[in-house]
């Protein structure tokens, strides 16, 4: 670190997107955004993990910081709730337990509840333990419901790419910038060794004073720039090795995570309200990657939505997350598989950590070395409970499983393994995430009996104890009778609009679609994807089951309908990533998208619709708008798009586009000799350059200052215009600055 005067910040620099770039932004800019320029650069072309689905009950207090409303939240991300863990196969091949969040019975200021189970159970008046617990019984019986005074913990399923975006728009309306770019070059202070600016490969150079990096597993700015050495704890923890997919839900969504052991790994399987996340984590020394995806798909349930991808690991931490003036957040400071569902509140715990220290007078040692001992303490924390599933084990059936149960692992797990299953006592550590609970209930759950337990239960006689157990038991079964089933209490409190998952796959986009171009005379391009959507049925389908309207003022001749979220947000990211750069977009300023049929009688067009059009009205100056058209009919005699450019001066067209929109219809047939009807060839006003003729599932990109018009001969073909759903097309504006 500098001994130079210490500088104050002013400039906040996120590098990277995803859920925790944007997280950090988000926590950022609420908590202190009125006092400092935050930006984040992330790329479209870049991919996030996202396998991120499954989170903890600590995410409310994010969500308290951030003041954001559940129901929103859970709409926005197609959440279902979360009451714990269900771990099958994992203390021996047909076992299982589970996870709760909850609060397992009532403990005594000398001893935990599992003290004066374990009396009960030797004199035979306990039952199971998780009979004990609201949370587990609610879970295993699919039931939840909201409780006053926090009666009841939860936490969450939700879609991280929707979670993103989310984040995204709260964080752009306190004022965080988003910069599309790849980061191409890291710039430092020679003196300092300061990160002093991000050059981005268009050439930008994005300057900053505080730099986080978000990059992921990339670590482009901890690892890669500042040198900060990467620990790995492969030694402990065998998977270095993940596959995600996704499928169609089938039956009602459980609270509950599952964890399936395997040979080789697990698997998790995640159900949100539409879909279900699925995957495997696996050691690649004892299966391959083939062979992990044959698994994999031979264990989920409900058409597959995409292929699987695999992503490389290798679980650990950096030496230091804070280095300079860079803090790592994210997978960039370390990683821990999946099990547990801790990585966002890693997250979340780096951001909330930073705010708490954050240098306001500047960057100082103390401050450094304090936010990295907190750092690795936690993390090392949940390391420890991670590797407690793995090594107290039953199962020998496999070489894997072998390694793991005969492994040494960690001197402070080796001592909480040993304390417990000689006392039957836990004593958490300063700033442990996992409470007595978690642990107790995994070190029973994985095999462990306790050789003894403290002898204040044995004050209790028979009828004081099983009062007391029973007490207990009772009041969670007459909570557990009043709540409604998971997805009943979805859908009464919080079902989220757009997609129904029978109708439209997530995953709409053809990922083996081909991109070829149409050449228009002049040099414009048009790029054309044909077989564009993986399921064009189930779109025509959507679109067929919602309400069509025409709205008062727009120009287009036909009624619309909005396009869900889901397949918008997957048609910008295909755009911004496939798209962006050959259309030469900016920064994303947002899109718009609808489906659109063509249905108006041609002798009923007023002026704006009688010619061709641009779609850049209404850009502020250095703003400009890329659009596409999705043709999803099977007759093409319906047309496709006919592109034109303007045979007058720059002086002529606007006031020529000034009178289409001012003048009545009459008048400007009477000034321009233009008479009703669809403009599809040339005039003495505009001349064709360019034709694409409409295709079944076909999709056009193209600049939007470019005249065009659908290639519509009414005249010839109204019956088809005007039959079932006739000219159906997504019609899509992908907004930006002018780079």
């Amino acid at each position: 670190m500098s001994t130079t005067a210490a500088q104050p910040i002013r400039r906040i620099v996120i590098a990277g997107g995803g859920t925790a770039g944007w997280m950090v932004a988000a926590g950022l800019a609420k908590c202190l955004g009125k006092q400092y320029d935050i930006r984040l650069v992330e790329s479209e072309e870049i991919g996030t993990v996202g396998v991120g689905e499954a989170t903890i009950p600590t995410l409310h207090f994010m969500h308290e910081i951030l003041d954001l409303e559940e129901k929103e939240f859970i709409q926005a991300t197609q959440a279902t709730f979360k009451l714990g863990i269900s771990f099958e196969n994992w203390r021996n091949v047909g076992e299982n337990y589970f996870h709760s969040f909850g609060r397992t019975g009532s403990s005594h200021w000398t001893a935990g509840f599992q003290h004066f189970w374990l009396e009960g159970r030797e004199r035979g008046l306990a039952s199971d333990y998780g009979d004990y617990c609201l949370e587990l019984r609610a879970a295993l019986d699919n039931r939840f419901a909201l409780l006053p005074d926090n009666g009841i913990n939860y936490a969450y399923h939700f879609d991280a790419t929707r979670y993103g975006q989310y984040l995204r728009r709260f964080s752009e309306k306190l004022g965080v910038q988003r910069i599309e770019g790849k980061i191409a070059q890291v710039h430092t202070d020679a003196a300092s060794g300061d990160i002093t600016g991000l050059q981005l490969d268009g050439g930008a150079l994005i300057a900053g004073d505080f730099f986080i990096d978000c990059t992921g597993m990339r670590a482009l700015l901890i690892g890669d720039t500042l040198g900060v050495r990467y620990e790995s704890w492969s030694h402990w923890l065998p998977c270095d090795s993940a596959l995600a997919v996704q499928t169609t839900s089938v039956g009602e969504p459980v609270p509950y995570t599952r964890s399936i052991a395997h040979p080789w790994g697990w698997q998790w399987r995640i159900p949100l309200q539409h879909r279900v996340g699925n995957g495997v984590v696996f050691s690649s020394r004892h299966i391959s990657d083939d062979d992990a995806k044959a698994a994999l798909l031979a264990n989920v349930q409900g058409e597959v939505l995409r292929p699987p991808r695999v992503i490389k690991f290798t679980p650990g931490q950096r030496e230091a997350v804070w280095r300079q003036n860079c803090v790592a957040i994210g997978l960039s400071s370390g990683f821990l598989e999946p099990l547990e569902s801790t990585s966002i509140h890693l997250i979340q715990k780096g951001l909330t950590r930073l705010v708490e220290l954050f240098p306001a007078g500047g960057i100082c040692q103390s401050d450094v070395d304090e936010y990295n001992r907190q750092a690795r303490d936690a993390i090392e924390h949940i390391r420890d409970f991670i590797i407690l599933h793995y090594h107290v084990t039953n199962r020998v059936d496999s070489d894997f499983w072998r390694q793991c149960r005969d492994m040494d692992v960690p001197a402070s797990l080796k001592h909480r393994i040993r304390h417990f299953r000689d006392t039957a006592r836990f004593t958490p550590a300063a700033g442990d995430l996992f409470a007595e609970n978690s642990w107790v209930q995994v070190m029973m759950g994985q095999g462990i009996t306790p050789a003894s337990h403290h002898p204040i239960t044995r004050q209790m006689d028979d009828r004081s104890l099983a009062d007391f157990l029973g007490d207990i038991r009772k009041d969670v079964a007459r909570t557990l009778m009043k709540l409604p089933r998971h997805q009943q209490f979805i859908q009464q409190f919080c079902p989220a609009p757009g997609v129904d998952p029978a109708v439209v796959p997530q995953a709409i986009i053809n990922p083996d679609a081909r991109l070829d171009t149409v050449t228009l005379d002049g040099g414009a391009i048009v790029y054309v994807v044909d077989d564009f959507a993986r399921d064009p049925d189930a779109l025509v389908a959507q679109a067929a089951a919602g309400r069509f309207e025409r709205i008062p003022g727009h120009p287009y001749p036909g009624p619309q309908l909005p396009l869900p979220d889901a397949v918008a947000a997957e048609l910008d990211s295909f755009f911004r990533r496939r798209l962006g750069a050959e259309l030469r977009m900016g920064a994303a300023l947002g899109m718009s998208a609808r489906f659109s049929r063509v249905a108006q009688e041609a002798a009923t067009l007023d002026p704006r619709q009688r010619i061709c059009h641009r779609d850049d009205s209404g850009l502020a100056a250095g703003e400009m708008v890329s659009a596409s058209v999705h043709y999803l009919f099977k007759d093409a005699q319906l047309g496709g798009t006919v592109f034109f450019r303007s045979r007058m001066s720059d002086a002529d067209t606007r006031q020529f586009l000034h009178d289409a929109s001012t003048l009545d219809a009459s008048a400007f047939g009477d000034r321009y000799g233009i008479p009703p009807g669809y403009m599809t060839d040339s005039n003495r006003y505009f001349e064709v350059i360019g034709r694409v003729p409409a295709k079944w599932n076909r999709a056009i990109f193209y600049d939007g200052a470019i005249f065009h018009s659908g290639d519509i001969r009414w005249a010839a073909g109204r019956a088809g215009y005007e039959a079932g759903l006739g000219r159906l097309t997504v019609n899509a504006f992908f907004k930006s600055r002018r780079p």
